[in-house]
């Protein structure tokens, strides 16, 4: 069976840099991001790492994912709580006291029973999910009729990866929109909420930005995800910090052949050998959430093996004897062949694949 090894020196190694860089002062800052099984990595086992370097806050995409990590965190933020209809786990969540519901619009607020932990999402720019900062004073009526308990006011800032202004004409949306806030909270007489707005990029671009600000006006905390894992995919324009890909997928040997030159191999005979060589299948296919590999791809294992096309969906064949073959210790070389991002190689490998930490 294919598994996916977790090397947890490498998690240590990112999280200094991100503490390093971002907020050397301020560990409590630094939250992690879990949504999607860890990005594909493991929640339970990425949480347990996360716990061990005392990560205080995390986000999760479900009910199901925070009930999962529930003892792992002080605070546990469902960003999508209606991806899973499921009343057993909503009911469970609300009555958790360290697990907050994102709210990205009035609607949502609405919906909310009395005393749900919420953290409302507003809009700064990205149009993408969120209230209107117009709705502000609307959304803490809401708050306030309902008796809600409104823990954080977040954003998402659209151009963390990206060299130019709109970053930070977003950044300022963002901290006029705290203002508005903090005034709003001393009308309708609550406790100030967390602010947080930037993610793995975003924090590392915007670091000294949100330094200068004032007190009152700078991120209670960065939402880091990609970056814990190895990964940025920002500008190249900007110093790239030296985070090591924490995860290697391995595939165990099915079968073996010795085939002659010319030998065709798989649907359609999609790869042909032009030599005599030997060819192995190994136990992970498009199947297990493998992008699959097609004619004209050449992509090599990390071990330097070639990866034949077409890949079938349990199995894909290797020019190779070993008993065991490394896929990817790096999923950029995926991610680059198939013109996608590191994310969706990674948050594709179904969860059932075993993680193994070391």
């Amino acid at each position: 069976m294919p598994y996916l090894q977790i090397d947890s020196q490498k998690f240590l190694h990112n999280y200094q840099i991100i503490l390093n860089t971002i907020a050397p002062k301020n560990h409590e800052k630094i939250a992690i991001v879990l949504k999607d099984n860890a990005y594909g990595h493991g929640l339970k086992q990425i949480a347990e790492l996360a716990k061990r370097v005392k990560i205080q806050s995390t986000f999760v995409k479900n009910t199901y994912e925070a009930l999962e990590i529930i003892n792992f965190f002080h605070h546990i933020t469902i960003l999508y709580p209606d991806s899973l209809p499921c009343d057993s786990y909503l009911k469970a969540a609300l009555k958790a006291p360290n697990i907050y519901f994102c709210a990205p619009s009035l609607e949502t607020l609405q919906s909310y029973p009395q005393g749900t932990k919420v953290e409302l999402k507003v809009d700064s720019g990205m149009h993408r999910n969120g209230i209107a900062k117009e709705d502000l004073n609307k959304a803490f009526s809401i708050i306030a009729k309902n008796n809600l308990n409104l823990k954080g006011i977040f954003t998402h800032i659209g151009f963390g990866d990206d060299f130019g202004s709109e970053f930070y004409t977003q950044n300022m949306e963002f901290s006029n929109i705290k203002q508005e806030s903090l005034q709003l909270c001393t009308h309708y007489k609550l406790p100030k909420p967390r602010f947080h707005s930037l993610s793995s990029s975003g924090a590392f671009h915007a670091k000294d930005f949100h330094h200068r600000l004032p007190q009152d006006l700078q991120d209670d905390l960065f939402r880091i995800g990609i970056a814990f894992y190895g990964y940025l995919c920002q500008d190249s324009a900007f110093a790239m910090p030296n985070l090591q890909p924490i995860a290697a997928l391995f595939a165990k040997r099915i079968s073996t052949l010795n085939l002659k030159s010319g030998a065709r191999i798989g649907y359609s005979g999609a790869s042909a050998l032009n030599q005599e060589s030997a060819v192995s299948t190994y136990d992970i296919g498009y199947g297990d959430g493998l992008f699959r590999l097609h004619e004209g791809m050449e992509i090599l294992s990390a071990e330097g093996f070639k990866i034949l096309p077409r890949a079938s969906m349990d199995c894909i064949s290797i020019e190779s004897t070993q008993e065991e073959i490394c896929i990817f210790n790096d999923a950029r070389i995926f991610a680059r062949a198939f013109n996608t991002i590191p994310y969706e190689i990674l948050s594709h490998l179904h969860a059932y694949i075993p993680k193994i930490i070391i």
